[in-house]
């Protein structure tokens, strides 16, 4: 138990799971906000280390498991330099185990983004107003080493990046407009540009199906969205479906990949889109489907939620299975749904929120445990509840709450 103070809240933060061990961080008034550990018992759930001395706490990011250990970064404002130093460190869950593996100092940014390929963390770091590197660690000194001087230019950031157990995709966006797509598997080598789209089209990545990536690019004036294929071995770029909007007439109804969702193997790629609007809300949102085929890429459901608070997560639970949340039959209220891929497979699981707590159960953080898929849902107890869904292919039908 973490109780609340006046100085800090009570909130646990950035669980991450080892094979043998839980990492968080959590508050308590003598530390501040600091590294935790857990094996799920009491006795043996404790700080790990004091990493700030005193009360202030740390901030930490990018919080990955490398076999039973953790690697993370730490960031500290250097009060003489007025910049935010990054230190990488790992942690086997002791205070002694819990060491620096490398300062980067104060004279370059890292970037919020991050992916675990094969056995170590990509991420990226910039020079101010210089180069920008994919770096990599395993958890070691010795092995946290750069891997690729991806622009020499300044201004450049790296973004939507997606990645599975052995490739990742990312995009670097830079300061002409021009978008660059790279993959990378870790090695110099295996890192290599696969296409640039002009400065007219925002580019998205929506992740790699067999031997191709498919990004979408959407036209600026046209706010047309189009889905493109990309070899990954190289070659140029092809189109393979452009995707209606119907309010593509109004000068702000730009659409946007919003979320994007794909189990390792499977062979269907599950995204939605937000249309955008004046205000904060979007015009539209819609869930679609795509093998990396024109015939196979299908408007599955919508609207989604048009809230401008409650987005419509959409999680991977099996190979082309999906779980999301979109308005029931009525058309209102927020509900679990799932779906397989196909139009007569997608399909409200239960209406949870009875009339009498409100409208929706907001349905969120859904999470397969074996044959089971876990979310949290808003029920006939007016709070947010655990609840759980048989796991079918053919889209049975939940069973209880928990």
């Amino acid at each position: 138990d973490f109780p609340a103070s006046p100085t800090f809240s009570s909130n646990v933060s950035r669980l991450t799971a080892t094979p043998t061990h839980l990492f968080f961080q959590a508050p308590d008034a003598t530390h501040g906000h600091e590294l935790w550990v857990s094996d799920g018992t009491g006795a043996g759930t404790r700080l790990v280390k004091d990493l700030t001395p005193g009360e202030d706490g740390s901030s930490l990011a990018h919080l990955k498991a490398m076999g039973n250990d953790l690697v993370f970064f730490r960031e500290v404002f250097d009060q003489a330099a007025s910049a935010t130093r990054h230190e990488l460190w790992r942690s086997d869950g002791t205070d002694a185990g819990t060491v620096r593996l490398r300062d980067f100092g104060t004279t370059v940014d890292v970037s919020s983004l991050d992916a675990k390929t094969g056995n170590a963390m990509l991420f990226f770091v910039r020079e101010v107003e210089g180069a920008t590197s994919l770096w990599r660690t395993d958890g070691t000194a010795a092995g946290t080493v750069q891997v690729k001087r991806l622009d020499a230019g300044p201004n450049t950031y790296p973004s939507e990046l997606r990645a599975t157990a052995a490739l990742a995709l990312f995009t670097l966006s830079e300061s002409t407009g021009l978008t660059e797509l790279w993959k990378s598997d870790g090695t110099a080598g295996g890192t290599v540009r696969l296409a640039s789209f002009g400065a007219s089209r925002a580019v998205q990545v929506l992740g790699a199906l067999g031997t191709n990536a498919y990004v979408t690019t959407t036209s600026r004036t046209t706010q047309y969205m189009v889905i493109y294929r990309v070899p990954l071995a190289g070659g140029n770029p092809t189109p393979v479906v452009t995707l209606p909007n119907d309010y593509a007439a109004q000068g702000s109804a730009f659409p946007r990949v919003n979320a994007v969702s794909g189990a390792p193997g499977g062979t269907k790629l599950f995204f939605s889109v937000d249309i955008g609007s004046n205000g904060p809300a979007p015009t539209d949102t819609q869930l679609w489907v795509t093998n990396g085929t024109a015939g196979g890429t299908t408007l599955l459901r919508r609207p989604l939620s048009l809230s401008d608070e409650y987005s419509s997560p959409v999680y991977a639970v099996a190979d082309n299975l999906v779980y999301f949340s979109a308005p029931d039959t009525s058309g209102e209220n927020i509900e679990p749904w799932v779906s397989n891929g196909t139009t007569g497979g997608t399909r409200q699981l239960k209406d949870i929120a009875p009339p009498s707590v409100g409208a929706s159960s907001f349905p969120r953080e859904f999470f397969r445990v074996g044959s089971r898929v876990f979310f949290s849902a808003f029920d006939d107890t007016a709070a947010g509840q655990l609840w759980s869904s048989a796991l079918s292919n053919t889209c049975v039908a939940p069973e209880e709450t928990l």
